[in-house]
């Protein structure tokens, strides 16, 4: 593992248009474009694959449309890839949503430790 730590990896993007097209602006390769979940659901497995990625940003609105169990599972234990869900251009981003990048991220509960 500790190797696995040492290597430089890569970030992929899967999500809508918009958001892959702010990916690519800044500089991400990997962004990939897609429609339905299903779509996602394909390229999420090759991208599982690829051992040069590390962390796969994936939007919110295909995230919440996958039904393979498998991959759900993937998303939400893997450390290597690691994952990250954000919202999609004009999707309701609420403090909550924030709040749990923030838990998958760090590991951490910030608004628990706020006012303390």
């Amino acid at each position: 593992m500790e190797d696995k730590l040492r290597k430089d990896y890569r970030i992929a993007l899967i999500g809508g248009e918009e958001l892959s097209l702010g990916f690519r602006l800044s500089g991400i390769k990997e962004a990939y474009t897609v429609e339905s979940a299903a779509e996602a659901e394909a390229i999420l497995k090759k991208v599982m694959q690829n051992d040069g990625i590390g962390l796969i940003v994936l939007s919110s609105k295909i995230a919440n449309g996958i039904k393979d169990k498998k991959l759900l599972n993937a998303i939400d234990t893997s450390l290597l890839p690691l994952f990250v869900i954000v919202p999609e251009q004009n999707e309701k981003y609420t403090p909550d949503t924030l709040r749990r990048l923030i838990l998958r991220a760090i590991g951490i509960d910030i608004s628990k430790n706020i006012g303390n």
